[in-house]
């Protein structure tokens, strides 16, 4: 096998002057990705580097190997950026695709790779892999390739040599201010519009990366090393007005992994969104116990004043024993206060939790569902999302699933089908999934005592009020109770309801997709 350092020699002498970008489809079900800041980003760092730079979104561009054929004879470099699970996939038949038909170098990044870079090396269609922030690793890659220098001491690099497969540490994190802005023109930012109600016309955007926390299920501390940096609020308002106007969008997401780190940041961004009268609805992240002890009613009133319409916070889990063994630095307690101090707001909360972690997984999962239940009785407008824990590499909880019965993938594409709408635990007590069905279906629906207002048809909505008010009474009992074994009256309803559905889908008119 040719080595990834010997490969260059082998390339044509015509002095190859391209560099593929490629992010695959992030869905195992099709649905198009979000706007691939990933290669954005790294397109930036090679921008001055005299090379044409080619960005390929698989689930915009399924033809992509029509362009890799044209292009086949001046690739220097082919790159991948991944996360674990469905984009893996995609990834491999990129790879496998420039390898039918040059001889050009691949590199992985992304957070896959950071993960499990020697893994990620092992497969003969990965050459080399970067670990961390990609920017300065790959724009070092690129240039030493094109001047046949060699490469095997830049920082965050992996490189087989000999048989051996060795991975360089990587560099400090750099604040992305120190990059030259993004070029919005290379994607059609049109096409990246979604639906996320009450916004018409929603895109994701970052004010932020990072986190400075070190949660125990969590591998962004292994990218971002504990750091937390923000873009200027200057550099943010310019980005919104310029989606703003070409994407003509009404509503922005910010995908920050944490986006109330530093309060003051976020009251002056949030006052720079009123003055520059962006008329963006807007939401966030949160983590529980920052926000509800660095933040006042008076900052909730501004950012609701500036468009923003939703939080969530990741609560996790509604056992302190769990969230203390996460190293989540927050109570329950905070959980509730968060939802409280949203209460007289036009704000929505939403809480993001997990249950089956590898503690006590019976235990877990019912307090979790209590804790959820009397959130929705403080604040009707609760919403929720509940998956079931997935380990992930390098994550400090992965050695208590490891010791209990989980068994991580020993290939690459192993890592394809593990994603949190596919794993589940092996310590997963029976019935787990048609509990969770139960509850969330129809008790933490029916905790909403005007639920039956959202039934659009009259007469079903007449049949829903005394189903509602009896669900309702069952539900707060259980809750009160922290019962949620043998939901025989939830499970009953649901068959009934699926079976009312199968009916009416037949004739049913497709629905426009939006998303959370």
């Amino acid at each position: 096998m040719v080595t990834s350092l010997s490969l260059r020699a082998q390339m044509p002498a015509t002095a190859p002057d391209v560099v593929v970008l490629f992010c695959p489809t992030a869905s195992e079900d099709g649905a198009p990705n979000e706007l691939p800041y990933a290669l954005l980003y790294l397109e930036r760092a090679l921008r001055d580097c005299g090379l044409e730079v080619v960005l390929l979104d698989e689930s915009r561009q399924p033809d992509y190997p029509a362009v890799l054929a044209e292009k086949a004879d001046r690739i220097l470099l082919a790159g991948v950026s991944s996360m674990t699970g469905h984009p893996i996939q995609g990834g491999i038949a990129f790879s496998k695709k420039v390898r039918e038909i040059c001889r050009a170098p691949i590199v992985w990044g992304g957070w896959h790779p950071t993960l499990l870079p020697e893994q990620t090396l092992q497969e003969p269609y990965v050459d080399y892999v970067v670990v961390g922030q990609g920017e300065r690793p790959l724009r070092q890659l690129a240039e030493r390739l094109r001047d046949g220098q060699d490469v095997s001491d830049i920082p965050g690099l992996g490189f087989k040599r000999a048989g051996a497969v060795l991975v360089n540490p990587a560099g400090p994190v750099t604040n992305s201010d120190a990059f030259p802005p993004i070029n919005w023109s290379l994607f059609d930012l049109r096409q990246y519009v979604y639906e996320l109600p009450p916004s018409k016309r929603c895109i994701g955007y970052f004010a932020s990366h990072g986190c400075p926390l070190n949660c125990a299920f969590c591998s962004v501390v292994v990218s971002y090393q504990r750091r937390w940096f923000h873009k200027s609020v200057e550099r943010i308002i310019e980005d919104l007005r310029i989606l703003k106007e070409r994407a003509d969008i009404d509503g922005v997401s910010f995908d920050d992994d944490n986006f109330f780190v530093n309060i003051q940041f976020c009251r002056e961004l949030a006052q720079a969104m009123i003055d520059a009268k962006l008329n963006l609805r807007w939401k966030c992240s949160a983590h529980a116990r920052l926000f509800t002890e660095g933040l006042t009613d008076d900052d909730v009133a501004l950012f609701e004043q500036s468009g923003c319409f939703r939080i969530y916070v990741g609560a996790e889990s509604g056992d302190q024993q769990v969230l203390d063994i996460l190293d989540k630095r927050s109570k329950v307690e905070h959980t509730y206060r968060f939802v409280e101090m949203l209460k007289p707001h036009g704000i929505i909360p939403r809480l993001s939790t997990m249950v089956c972690l590898p503690v006590d997984p019976g235990r877990d999962f019912d307090l979790t569902l209590a804790m959820i239940g009397r959130a929705k009785l403080i604040d009707r407008r609760l919403q929720v999302s509940v998956w079931f824990y997935t380990p992930y590499p390098r994550t400090e909880l992965l050695e208590r699933a490891t010791r209990s019965g989980f068994v991580p993938p020993q290939r690459l594409e192993g890592w394809a089908k593990h994603t949190l709408r596919e794993f589940r635990a092996p310590w997963a007590p029976p019935g787990c999934q048609s509990r969770l069905d139960a509850f969330l279906k129809i008790y933490f629906r029916m905790l909403n005592p005007l639920d039956y207002q959202n039934v659009r048809t009259p007469v079903l909505r007449v049949m829903a009020f005394p189903a509602n008010k009896f669900f309702y009474a069952v539900a707060w009992l259980r809750v009160k109770m922290t019962c949620f074994r043998f939901p025989l009256e939830a499970i009953a309803v649901l068959r009934l309801l699926g079976l009312y559905s199968r009916l009416r889908s037949r004739s049913a008119p497709a629905k426009h997709e939006t998303r959370d």
